[in-house]
C-alpha cells in the first residue's frame, strides 16, 4: 500500500540519499500515552505497564506512517510548517497495522492475549485521528548517527518525494539525492489548494511560488 512519511527538508535528503527511514524511540515519541492506552486504576496494572514500556523501550521502535498526505496539520506537524518535504512509500501491507483511535480507556485483560497486547501498541486517543496513521515496530539493531534506521528493501520502497509548500529546496537537489535510484520515483512539488483546505500538487511545478501557482 502507498502511505507517506513527513519529514524536515534537510532530514528528507539525507534519508532519501542514504536510502533508509528512521525508527522511532518509544521515549522520543509526541504522544505520552503510547503503551499507556488503557485504564490503570489497579496500582500493581500501573506498574506493570510501567516496566512493559521500559523494556520495549530498550529493544524496540516503530515506523509510522499516514494514509494520506494532504492534511495541513501534518505539514505543520512534521514537516517543519510546510517547509520540509513528505515520501511516498510501497509497504508490505502485511507490515502495516492501522491506529485504532478511541475515545476511552479500555480496561485491559489479565491475564494478557494477543489481542491485549496489540491494543496497547496500536491505540492512541481520537484527537489523534487526523494523522489517518499505520504503523509497525522494528527490534533495534545498532545505532548510527545516534539513531536507529531501517534501510529501504523490498519490504519499504521509496516511490514519491513531495516538497512542501514553503520548501525551498529546488528540484535538482531532490535530483541529486536520487540518482543513486534505478527505479523511477515522482517528485512533486505542492501548494496550498485554492477552494479547500487542504495541500495539493502543484501542477507548475518548482517553477511557481511557494504558496500559489
Amino acid at each position: 500500500m502507498r502511505v507517506y512519511h513527513f519529514l524536515p527538508a534537510v532530514h528528507a535528503l539525507d534519508d532519501i540519499e542514504k536510502k533508509r527511514i528512521k525508527i522511532s524511540e518509544i521515549d522520543q515519541l509526541n504522544d505520552p500515552f503510547e503503551l499507556w492506552c488503557v485504564s490503570q486504576e489497579n496500582k500493581q496494572l500501573r506498574s506493570d505497564l510501567r516496566n512493559y514500556k521500559k523494556k520495549m523501550a530498550e529493544r524496540f521502535g516503530m515506523i509510522c506512517f499516514c494514509e494520506h498526505w494532504h492534511n495541513p496539520l501534518l505539514w505543520s506537524h512534521y514537516a517543519d510548517k510546510h517547509r520540509g518535504m513528505c515520501l511516498g512509500f510501497d509497504v508490505d501491507d502485511r507490515g502495516l497495522q492501522r491506529v485504532n483511535y478511541v475515545r476511552k480507556r479500555s480496561e485491559l485483560k489479565i491475564p494478557p492475549t494477543k489481542e491485549s497486547a496489540n491494543e496497547l501498541l496500536f491505540t492512541k486517543y481520537r484527537d489523534w485521528k487526523y494523522e489517518e496513521e499505520w504503523r509497525n515496530w522494528f527490534q533495534f539493531d545498532k545505532r548510527e548517527d545516534g539513531f536507529y534506521f531501517y534501510y529501504f528493501d523490498a519490504f519499504i520502497q521509496l516511490r514519491e518525494v513531495i516538497a512542501g509548500p514553503l520548501c525551498a529546496e529546488p528540484k535538482e537537489r531532490i535530483d541529486q539525492a536520487l540518482k543513486g535510484y534505478t527505479e523511477t520515483i515522482s517528485v512533486i512539488k505542492a501548494r496550498l489548494a485554492f477552494k479547500t483546505f487542504q495541500v495539493v500538487k502543484n501542477r507548475k511545478g518548482f517553477l511557481a511560488s511557494t504558496t500559489g501557482g
